[in-house]
Parts: C-alpha cells; structure tokens; sequence
C-alpha cells in the first residue's frame, strides 16, 4: 500500500508541474515573461517519461497518468503552434487592456461594436462560459434590435452599450441620453 500512496503523490505532483507550466506559458505568450519556460517544460517531459516507464498496476493510477501525459503532449502542440506564430509575426496578443474612462463629449460618438464584442468575448472567457452570441455580425444584428426596442419604447433617444460581468455572467446594458 505504500507503493501505491507513493504513485498518488507524485501524480499529484506532476499534475501541479502541469498547471504550473501552463501558467508560465500564459504569461510568457501575455508579455509578461521575456523567456519560454523551456527548462521548466524539458524536466515536466523527463518525470513524464520517467514515470510511464514504471509498470503501474493499479488502472485507475495507469488511467491517470495516461491521461496527464496526453494533455501534457496536447499542451506542448499548441505551444509549439503558438511559438511559431509569434516567430512568424502572426500572433496577436489577447489581452485586454484597462480603459481609462474620458469625460463624454457633447455630440453622440459612434460606438464601435467590433470592440464591443471582443470585450463581450473577454468577459464570457473571464467567467468561463461559452458566447451566446457567435460572431461580430449577430452581435451587431443584437445591438440593432436592441436599439429598435428601445426606440419603440422611449422614442427618440440616443442609446449607447457596455458589457460588464455582473454576478459571474456577461451583460449587456444600454445608457439612455434623451436628445
């Protein structure tokens, strides 16, 4: 039995390499660090290895050491597709900036809705669900009837939209600006 709590262990501790490794990768495609952690990625393949070599016993351990070492692999592929897009000049970073809040000018400005949904699109991925609406060209089809909902309603009203994360879920909310 305490072959097999050792086995657990240091499954557990691969696993916690993994995430940590994925982490490093976040930040590194980010900006945030200057290097791939490729040190890091070389000895999470070594113990990987290492590890299959044993003759593991138990199924559900066997399963999931299987399991780890084909997300691990899975991982290193899109890793790789990312590097050598950002070689190539083909990445764009998918991060959103902080908007700094400037004072409304007088005349009504034109909101871009492309931004709009790219924010949406942020906000879906931060709570970790999936976007209801599935492209820039519904999104701007939902803006519109939105708009024509309100004028129905309120008439002749100027109508602007922001996304915000209420209560872990995307939002959408209109500010109205009688005319």
């Amino acid at each position: 039995m305490d072959e097999r709590r050792q086995l657990i262990e240091n499954l557990n501790v691969l696993e916690q390499k993994l995430k940590d490794l994925c982490i490093l990768y976040e930040q590194y495609f980010a900006g945030v660090e200057r290097r791939a952690p490729m040190r890091e990625r070389d000895d999470l393949e070594r113990l990987l290895r290492r590890a299959g070599q044993r003759n593991i016993i138990q199924t559900e351990l066997r399963y999931r050491l299987q399991n780890l070492s084909s997300r691990f692999y899975s991982y290193m592929g899109m890793w790789e597709r990312v590097q050598r897009e950002i070689d190539e000049g083909r990445y764009h970073r998918h991060v959103v900036k902080p908007s700094v809040k400037a004072p409304q000018p007088a005349a009504p400005v034109q909101q871009n809705e492309t931004d709009l949904y790219w924010e949406y699109l942020s906000v879906c991925k931060e709570s970790s669900l999936p976007a209801t609406i599935a492209g820039v060209d519904d999104f701007k089809a939902y803006l519109d009837r939105q708009r024509r909902v309100i004028h129905d309603k309120y008439g002749d009203v100027d109508c602007s939209f922001r996304v915000v994360n209420e209560d872990g879920k995307p939002k959408i909310k209109v500010s109205l600006k009688r005319s």
